[in-house]
């Protein structure tokens, strides 16, 4: 008997292994057990019965000893267990993709309709003691052990139990779901990069723990085929150290693999969504054939796979980075010995759904909320848009009588919908293949296939969310061991607890089967929310050193990929906080001096896609070309000061090209996959909107937010040539800019702005110890339409109260118990012409704001307008939890009473009964980890901030101590900042300077009055409207300034270390046509303000003023009574020159003939008289070419102009013809109904004839 059965059993896996003999079979029949040794398994047959992917392929697979054990009696409830004790598996990489044997068809077993057997197989468990898998690549070669691994049939709660319990069918759809559960208790994977490389590359050393992997796999009765599946990857908390040859290591190896994964998968991809795109049809007709009345239609409902996914939820990853000796090390001092980053990410989550429809909805996707990102929504306009234009480009032809109603519901329907409404698109498949629903008969058949094609469009979807996550910054061996402080952290408190931080969405389009036909673009959408960004200077240095030397291992990988060069990218962040810190010059008994600057904003967008042409929003083509002619205006005219011929222009040529639409990408006519991308992505646009600056931590505000800067809009636009090396910005704001400042903040600011200026100048000489590190440059020109700096004074008069400009507004003694925060005051006013909801919350922005501070400074805790957001919320989460335990009460009670005496129902029952409404355990813990960690931190916000004293504490912080202020104004701002090859430049243009004056005032008064004035005038301005001849550029600025900074040659020590290169400054004034009027005490009071705590050593400056009119006014009181009143002072200059060399001395006097000893690029040279002659006649052609620049641009202009009506005329033409066609069917329908009357009228007097 033993002989036989083991006959049979060799001559079975005969086919699989190789030399296997009989002697190397033991076999027990009576116990049900048996032993294998020394095992070589057939590994050209395993790599397609295995159904490996294309790109690898199976070398060897031996097996030293294998058990099994069979429970004869208990088949039903108890699995079958196969124990192997050591797998040596070997996988090479294929170069192209592989293709499948042809003889490996005949050993595969031939499907047939779900049977025992097939239960029996499916519920077989396997441990194996040890994994060792081998894997070798033309680049490097890599092994992983994993060990104690076991896969076992689990119930849908993941729990151990009958095998009946591990699978749930349905015999209305013909389907069967069956559980699996794998883990493993560790894993190390060790790879090793190959030839050359090797050298540079470290080995690469990786820890996995204990990993649990959930596997729901669908399966149809009639042939056993798997349909779908479900894996669900969740491990324990990582926690890994690497440096940086270690990342350029796993980037290379992922650069190596990335092309054959990418040919082998794009084919496969293919071939399994052409047999999967019927399958969703199938399963949602017969799921609402069967109803949720039936009991096991209800449990595979809950739990059904309805396409294929794969998800990794991690917990929690810790990353410490380390950089080692060499380009990746930066040399600054403080970061000689190297230095470590932590980054910690919390419960994050990636999710990759390869077979995904673009016309179906996401609400079967675990854990996914669309209505919590606007992810979906921005997908179902970028697919709507590609719909019209591929039905524009393949089928351009005009409307007729005969189609026009047709065209017109196709576009209705064209539109690929995945985003909130759901609806499906193109042509639905009984109005395909079912002429008679169409509303003519001579619909076009190019139009129809392609809508029918559309119809078939697959997505394959990458989602990655991270709820939480924490960069501190770099510590360093000399440091002392402190308390890791964050770099990047995230602001919970301003967000409910259920809302992620990250939501990332990459997305790729393709056709089921071997379809060449367009798709839409790759598209990148990733939402960040409030995040706060900390200034720190080792870390900036460190990172900027750290992470271009780790790029670099895959930049010729990524420059050889054309195609995913191109990708479609829009990125939002959501109230991000930029903050500046005090350093160790901090003066705690400085009352008014801030300990830190927050540059905030609401919603800061970044985009290399185009906004619709109709909407009358910043990103669009229009605004580039009004941006570009405002910095047209604005700057001065070529060769004037503060420009030089050597300067670069910020308006690139690609801005041009862009703004016109001439830029396009030449495609061809042929159909393929890219026809319609078309238009450039080169070009971005980044839109803050608004922008605003507070300063916080101040004893004397009792430690609120002091503004700096009112809420201003900010649109810029940017182009990146060779890769990031050279950046060209222009940009512009919208509205008026207002700025306030105090002595003890422009000591805050100039402290900072030398920490940032060594920042830079580190960051330069790290990138010029890059390769190619000398050829970078930025451009950036901003334009501002209006600026009023108020410097806050101390007042030399108590007992006056006047204001000049700030009486205007009417002063209302009550709104002193509405005094919000800074941010929030100021943001106010830009928010009402904001439509997003999350802009509805303001009072949270400021809530943790500040660094921890001593004892003795601890500031109270400020909750203005926060608790009744933080009570909506509880009552809509006790709301929402009752209604939860409601329906899982209903649906307990319905399970339990359902119960019949069908065996597997009889189990499908009891599994209902304790099973909850979530369908996998492994999603549902991993959002419980999520939501309590959220729901601990947004209680003790809340609870601290919702505190009744709130409104007391804000009453008593007033400040009623006077102040004096000094407001100026500057109109038609344009600011150039150019860096290239070791020498930058700033150049200031400004227009209208002017003075106002307010002698006392209570500063909490002054901020009120501010914040008044601003709202007001900034719901008031409108960009004026420019005429033909504001066309050309501006005249010679009233104010221009120009600062020089060259870097000097490098000095080595005696160490043969060069260090950081110093450098030469130099800046240049010319102040022209202005009349001035001040007090003599706010002269004092400005001569004090400007005072330094430090001696800094002189700057080189030249000033020449020309036409200045200086009145001032004596206001300060007399020393003797009987002097005369104090008269003003008038000073005019006609033409002086004020310079200053680098020891100090200044000199005074009328403008140099010659060239002056401080030289500059931008001083004008004497010329000769034997020129002169030349020069008038260049100014002649000059001002020819000048009147033909006027009438091109007038010309351009008028194109735009044309272009707009003739698309608007189009449109209305459409209407038109759309509406006489309606009108058509109107009169038709009327004239049916007449017949229709006339015939019953007929019938009805036939019939009294008949009486």
């Amino acid at each position: 008997m033993v002989t036989i059965i083991k006959n049979q059993l060799l001559k079975h896996l005969s086919r699989y292994t190789k030399n296997l003999s009989p002697e190397q079979i033991s076999l027990s029949a009576l116990r049900g057990s048996g032993e294998l040794q020394d095992l070589t398994l057939d590994e050209d047959l395993l790599t397609d019965l295995l159904e490996l992917p294309a790109w690898v392929r199976l070398s060897s697979a031996k097996c030293n000893r294998a058990s099994f054990r069979i429970q004869w009696t208990k088949l039903k409830t108890v699995p079958i267990v196969l124990n192997l004790d050591e797998v040596h598996i070997a996988l090479e990489v294929c170069t192209e993709p592989r293709v499948m044997n042809p003889g490996a068809a005949g050993a595969m077993p031939v499907p047939g309709k779900y049977s025992y057997i097939h239960k029996v197989i499916d519920g077989i468990s396997v441990a194996v003691n040890q994994v060792q898998v081998d894997f070798n690549c033309d680049a490097f070669t890599s092994s992983v052990q994993i060990s104690r691994v076991t896969v076992e049939s689990r119930t849908p709660e993941g729990r151990k139990g009958d095998l009946r319990l591990t699978r749930i069918k349905s015999p209305d759809t013909g389907q069967l779901l069956i559980f699996k559960e794998l883990e493993w208790q560790s894993a190390r994977i060790e790879a090793k990069a190959y030839g050359d490389a090797a050298a540079n590359l470290p080995p690469l050393r990786l820890l996995l723990g204990n990993t649990h992997c959930r596997i729901v796999i669908k399966k149809r009765l009639s042939d056993c085929a798997v349909t779908g599946s479900r894996l669900v990857v969740r491990p324990e908390p990582l926690a890994w150290a690497l440096t940086d040859g270690q990342l350029r290591a796993a980037l290379a190896c992922a650069a190596a693999l990335a092309g054959p994964v990418r040919r082998a998968t794009r084919a496969a991809t293919r071939a399994a969504a052409a047999r999967k795109i019927e399958e969703p049809r199938e399963q949602i007709q017969s799921r609402a054939s069967t109803g949720e009345r039936d009991l096991l239609a209800r449990m595979f409902a809950k739990h059904d796979v309805r396409e294929t996914s794969y998800h990794l939820l991690a917990p929690r990853i810790d990353l410490h980075l380390c950089d080692d000796p060499g380009l990746g090390r930066s040399e600054m001092p403080s970061l000689g010995k190297g230095g470590a980053l932590q980054v910690t990410l919390v419960s994050m989550q990636a999710d990759l759904f390869p077979y995904h429809k673009a016309s179906d909805d996401r609400r079967h996707w675990r854990g996914y909320r669309e209505a919590a990102t606007p992810h979906s929504q921005w997908l179902s306009q970028a697919l709507s848009t590609f719909c019209t234009s591929l039905l524009d480009t393949l089928d351009p032809r005009p409307l007729t009588p005969s189609n026009k109603q047709q065209s017109h519901q196709e576009k209705t329907e064209a539109p690929v919908s995945n985003g909130l409404n759901h609806k499906t698109t193109a042509t639905s498949p009984q109005a395909a293949h079912n002429p008679s629903t169409n509303v003519t008969s001579q619909a076009s058949p190019t139009r129809t296939r392609i809508l029918q094609q559309l119809s078939k469009l697959m997505t394959t979807c990458l989602v990655l969310r991270i709820d939480d996550f924490t960069v501190n910054k770099v510590s360093t061996g000399s440091k002392s061991r402190e308390t890791p402080r964050p770099l990047v952290s995230a602001e919970k408190a301003t967000l409910p607890g259920d809302a992620g931080l990250l939501h990332a969405e990459l997305t790729f389009f393709y056709y089921p089967g071997d379809v060449c036909f367009p798709v839409p673009a790759p598209k990148l959408y990733v939402q960040l929310s409030p995040v706060r960004v900390s200034v720190d200077v080792p870390s900036v240095v460190w990172l900027s050193a750290f992470l271009p030397h780790v790029a670099r291992a895959v930049a010729t990988a990524a420059a050889a990929d054309d195609q995913a060069s191109y990708i479609d990218v829009r990125t939002e962040a959501i109230m991000p906080k930029l903050v500046l810190e005090a350093g160790p010059e901090h003066v705690s008994q400085q009352r008014d001096r801030p300990k830190e600057l927050h540059i905030c904003t609401a919603r800061a967008t970044f985009t290399n896609v185009r906004e619709s042409p109709r909407s009358n929003t910043a990103g669009t083509r229009a605004d580039l070309a009004s941006i570009i002619s405002c910095v047209r205006r604005a700057a001065p005219r070529g060769g004037e000061f503060p420009c030089s011929p050597d300067d670069l222009d910020p308006i690139h040529e690609q801005f041009l090209l862009h703004a016109d639409n001439l830029d396009d990408i030449d495609r061809g006519s042929a159909i393929s996959p890219e026809l319609l991308w078309r238009e450039s992505r080169s070009v971005w646009c980044a839109r803050v909107e608004p922008l605003w600056a507070d300063f916080c931590g101040a004893r004397a505000t009792n430690y609120k937010p002091a503004p700096l800067l009112d809420a201003t809009p900010l649109t810029a636009w940017l182009y990146f040539e060779e890769g990031f090396s050279r950046i060209w910005v222009i940009g512009r704001t919208c509205g008026l800019a207002g700025l306030q400042l105090n002595h003890y903040q422009l000591l805050f600011l100039l402290r900072t702005l030398e920490r940032v200026a060594e920042m830079m100048a580190w960051l330069a000489h790290d990138a010029a110890r890059q390769p190619d590190g000398d050829d970078g440059s930025i451009v950036a020109g901003i334009v501002v339409p209006a600026v009023e700096l108020t410097l806050v004074l101390p007042s030399n008069c108590p007992g006056q109260e006047s204001s000049r400009d700030l009486d205007s507004v009417p002063l209302d003694s009550s709104s002193l118990q509405d005094l919000k925060l800074g941010s929030e005051a100021t943001m106010a006013p830009s928010m009402q012409d904001r439509d997003s909801a999350v802009l509805s919350l303001p009072a949270p922005i400021e809530v943790c704001s500040a660094q921890p501070l001593p004892a003795e400074e601890v500031p109270p805790s400020p909750g203005i307008g926060f608790g009744g957001f933080s009570s909506m919320r509880r009552g809509l989460t006790s709301l929402v939890t009752s209604l939860d335990a409601l329906g899982r009460d209903d649906s307990r009670s319905d399970a339990a009473s359902t119960a019949s005496s069908d065996s597997e129902r009889y189990v499908l029952v009891g599994l209902a009964a304790e099973s909850p409404d979530d369908a996998d355990v492994a999603f549902r813990e991993f959002e419980q980890g999520r939501m309590s960690s959220g729901v601990e931190v947004a209680a003790e916000v809340v609870e601290r901030s919702s505190s009744p004293s709130d409104h007391s504490l804000a009453s008593s912080c007033r400040r009623r101590d006077l102040i004096s202020t000094c407001t100026w104004r500057l109109n038609n701002i344009h600011l150039v900042q150019q860096s290239a090859g070791g020498k930058s430049c700033l150049r200031v243009a400004a227009d209208d300077l002017s003075t106002d004056e307010c002698a006392a005032i209570p500063w909490d008064e002054f901020q009120i009055r501010l914040k008044n004035k601003f709202s007001m005038r900034a719901r008031a301005w409108t960009e004026p409207v420019v005429d033909e001849t504001e066309l050309t550029t501006r005249d010679t600025p009233h104010v221009a300034l120009r600062l020089i900074r060259n870097e000097l040659p490098k000095q080595v020590d005696e160490k043969g270390e060069s260090g950081l290169a110093l450098y030469e400054e130099l800046l240049e004034a010319r102040v022209r046509d202005l009349s001035i009027a001040l007090n003599m005490s706010t002269a004092l009071a400005l001569a004090e303000f400007i005072e330094d705590e430090i001696i800094a050593p002189p700057m080189p400056l030249e000033v020449l003023l020309e036409n200045v009119k200086l009145h001032l006014i004596e206001d300060r009181p007399t020393r003797s009574i009987s002097s005369p009143p104090p008269q003003p002072l008038d000073m005019e200059l006609s033409s002086l020159r004020v310079s200053r060399d680098s020891t100090g001395v200044v000199y005074l006097g009328p403008p140099l003939a010659t060239p002056s000893t401080v030289t500059s690029p931008a001083t004008p040279t004497p010329q000769h008289d034997d020129s002169a002659d030349r020069i008038e006649q260049l100014s002649k052609e000059n001002e020819e070419l000048r009147k033909r620049l006027v009438t091109l641009a007038r010309i351009a202009e008028d194109n735009r102009e044309l272009r707009a009506k003739v698309e608007e005329a189009s449109v209305l033409k459409q209407c038109v013809h759309a509406a006489q066609q309606e009108a058509a069917t109107l009169l038709a329908d009327k004239q049916q109904l007449l017949d229709a009357v006339r015939v019953l009228q007929e019938q009805l007097s036939g019939c009294r004839s008949k009486r």
